[in-house]
């Protein structure tokens, strides 16, 4: 503190420095206020992340599948399943085309599967049997790992044992 009751500014500290700005320097730059603007247009558009349902019907049963078909690289995203079905399955079985889930990773699958198996390009996972008219939900927790450039399809299909009732094709879109 100086004689004159004055704080003394440390070493390199000039009276400029403390003195209120002026003029464009004074405000923040709008330069941001339009960077925000274009970033929250995209958001609402669906351009950088979509969901849609896929549907497939025959033999009587309805497979209905709501995932993203926009995500970016190491998001995390949710894919539900729902079965029904005019007549009783004896084995509910849903089999995921191996492409799809390529350089996806399966953070959690509920309700879980009594039996997972690997076959012809698929994985399959066998749950109990499904009564006429009642709706089965499967839910699965996926991260998309970074790798996946462009994105990923492949087939989703129902089965009763080994007998396939119903399949669509869905595809993600994987931005960077």
């Amino acid at each position: 503190m100086s004689t004159t009751g004055r704080l003394t500014p440390p070493d390199g500290i000039r009276e400029d420095h403390a003195r209120p700005l002026e003029g464009w320097r004074r405000h923040a730059s709008p330069l941001g206020l339009v960077v925000f603007g274009a970033v929250i247009g995209l958001a609402m558009t669906g351009i950088l992340g979509h969901e849609r349902d896929w549907r497939a019907d025959a033999n009587g049963v309805v497979l209905q599948i709501h995932a993203p078909e926009t995500t970016r690289s190491g998001e995390f995203l949710e894919m539900r399943v729902r079965v029904t079905s005019a007549a009783p399955i004896g084995e509910l079985a849903i089999g995921v085309e191996g492409s799809l889930w390529e350089d996806l990773t399966v953070n959690t699958l509920i309700p879980a599967a009594t039996e997972e198996e690997s076959a012809n390009g698929e994985v399959r996972f066998v749950f109990a049997a499904l009564a006429a008219d009642t709706a089965f939900d499967l839910k699965v927790d996926l991260q998309v790992n970074p790798d996946i450039v462009g994105g990923n399809d492949g087939r989703v299909t129902v089965y009763d044992g080994g007998r396939a009732l119903v399949g669509t094709r869905i595809s993600i879109m994987v931005l960077p």
